[in-house]
């Protein structure tokens, strides 16, 4: 059990930007501090928020363990790419897929171990706009209007509509980062498959998603 006592507290905030950031417990660290597949359960259902962009509800994620899973990043080692999986927990660890997509991972278990969750759908809240506007592109000399369906399901378009950046890597979640995760008291029903998107450790059933949620990357599969 993950004691309150060390998550803060937050009312609605409206940072300097306007954009209010929605009520909710901050999870701290403690939260962080437990083996990534754990973790990545009980995400489901939380709110995943950037002050100055806005955020959502995590319907999609998935873990990426230390030992026996060759699909995590940390599975050789420390390397200087993926040296913020091994810091705290409640950190943030970012990388460069395709050398497009910037993908948002949150650091579990404990300094020196290299576990993560990869966030991969949000169901969006609250004021769209920004996110929207970050997530437009051109198409025959006219702007795109991208649906609410699609704004941030799949972990790229996440990066996008957040407008996530390489500066993020290896800081903490909450004021340090501007990203924050909170708990609203929200309940979703979990589902579980396997990974989708890697080549290795394809057996391990580490992908998390809401039942019913049709901000999902991938249709559940047997």
């Amino acid at each position: 059990m993950v004691s309150r006592d060390s998550i803060a507290t937050t009312k609605q905030a409206t940072p300097r930007d306007g954009l209010a950031r929605p009520a909710g417990l901050e999870l701290g660290a403690e939260f962080f501090a437990r083996p990534a597949d754990e973790v990545a359960q009980d995400l489901i259902g939380k709110i995943l928020w950037r002050d100055g962009m806005g955020g959502g509800r995590l319907t999609e994620v998935e873990a990426y363990l230390p030992r026996e899973d060759p699909a995590c990043h940390a599975y050789r080692g420390l390397t200087e790419r993926n040296w913020p999986m091994f810091g705290p927990p409640g950190h943030i660890y970012v990388y460069l897929s395709y050398g497009v997509h910037v993908l948002l991972n949150l650091v579990c278990d404990q300094v020196g171990v290299g576990a993560a969750v990869l966030v991969r759908s949000l169901e969006p809240i609250g004021d769209r706009e920004i996110m929207r506007r970050n997530r437009t592109r051109l198409s025959s000399g006219k702007s795109e209007f991208i649906p609410d369906h699609r704004l941030t399901v799949g972990p790229g378009c996440v990066g996008q509509a957040l407008a996530l950046d390489l500066g993020l890597n290896g800081l903490k979640l909450g004021c340090q980062s501007g990203i924050f995760v909170l708990d609203d008291g929200v309940c979703l029903a979990v589902g579980q498959t396997t990974r989708v998107g890697i080549s290795k450790g394809t057996h391990l059933p580490l992908r998390y998603f809401a039942l019913g949620s049709r901000f999902v990357s991938h249709l559940p599969r047997s």
